[in-house]
């Protein structure tokens, strides 16, 4: 028994490995190309993109392992029945009741891991996340692209590089003007012309940010008359006067033991029951594949896959759905997500009742 154990255990997790990994590839270069394109628009900094998508990591496993595990036991059984290798187990003993009750004690493994991202790991993730996204890590010359008119200085400077250094600290061929609304006296503006400009941090006072212009002229004036003056410097510094960013927790960043204590609040009871539903989506999904995936005589290992994934698209979309009428209000707390879950855990109890037999039951 041992050696069959061990066998079937070999064959989910080889499929349910291979899966995951693909599952996970595919998410994940489209959080690629999502923070790529907030970098491109300047909403988020380029030296945070790495960071950020490695973060992805435990999010995105906590979600498609369920979803792995599902299809793995789908493909593995599948391809079992189709050899006929089922039926030799089914002749040494392992029959239906046998088969789910291995196939459970090898999925606690994943249910633990899938328990653990999603009530302890991932709320530690999303708070760092959010920190960066917050605005911790980055600063409005690091956003500055190169060939287009940028803001900074909190919208009171419009500056225009023809280039950017590698260190995203030193520009070249550089137009600034301060905004008309910010600072000027009599309607007049101020424009500055420089050959290159670099970041300086100033340590003795405070730590201020300047951006230098170096080697220019600066315009200043009312636009649409003569009476310009004309200044040349050898440097010139813009204050980066940047809005203190305060970064505050949502549910995703919360504790389960915060969401535990607030769980009367909607939006708390979503995440709380959200969290808690990863896991034992894992486990209704195990019940639903394990009977599932019997194939009948003469049909392909992937006759029963086209179903399956119509059930876990329902399924998933029904969870997203609850949730977020409960956040809305729409939907008490106290029915939640536990009606879909208990939808199809019957889904899962008729499969396996007509998977060991009617009759078989009924005598029973």
């Amino acid at each position: 028994m041992k050696i069959l154990t061990k066998y079937l255990t070999k064959e989910i997790y080889g499929v349910t490995s291979a899966t995951a990994l693909i599952l996970l590839l595919i998410f994940l270069s489209n959080q690629v190309v999502r923070f790529m394109n907030a970098a491109a628009y300047g909403f988020l900094a380029s030296n945070a993109i790495a960071t950020i998508i490695l973060l992805q990591l435990p999010i995105l496993t906590a979600l498609i392992l369920p979803a792995a595990l599902f299809l793995g036991i789908l493909l593995a059984y599948g391809r079992l029945y189709a050899d006929s290798e089922m039926t030799v187990l089914e002749i040494c003993g392992i029959g239906p009741q046998k088969l789910l009750s291995i196939t459970l004690t090898y999925s606690a493994l994943v249910m633990i891991l899938v328990a653990m991202l999603s009530l302890w790991i991932n709320p530690k993730v999303y708070s760092y996340i959010d920190s960066l996204l917050a605005g911790v890590s980055r600063s409005s010359l690091e956003m500055i692209k190169p060939k287009h008119f940028n803001e900074i200085s909190d919208g009171s400077w419009v500056l225009y590089v023809n280039s950017v250094a590698d260190d995203r600290k030193h520009f070249f061929d550089v137009f600034a003007a301060q905004r008309m609304d910010h600072g000027h006296k009599k309607g007049k503006s101020s424009s500055l012309i420089a050959r290159q400009a670099y970041h300086r941090n100033d340590v003795s006072n405070n730590g201020d940010s300047y951006i230098v212009l170096v080697d220019g002229h600066r315009y200043f004036g009312k636009p649409g008359q003569r009476d310009y003056e004309v200044i040349k410097f050898k440097e010139y510094g813009i204050k980066i006067r940047e809005k203190e960013k305060i970064w505050q927790a949502n549910e995703n960043s919360m504790s389960t033991y915060t969401l535990w204590q607030k769980r009367k609040e909607p939006r708390a009871a979503a995440e709380l029951q959200w969290r808690i539903s990863l896991p034992l989506l894992a486990l209704i999904l195990v019940l639903i594949a394990t009977p599932l995936s019997k194939i009948p005589p003469k049909k392909g290992r992937y006759f029963k896959l086209a179903p399956a994934i119509l059930i876990y698209i329902l399924y998933a979309n029904f969870l997203f759905l609850a949730k977020a009428w409960i956040k809305k209000g729409t939907l008490a707390p106290t029915l939640g997500i536990w009606w879909v879950h208990g939808l199809m855990f019957m889904i899962a109890i008729f499969l396996f009742v007509k998977q060991r037999g009617w009759s078989k039951i009924y005598k029973k």
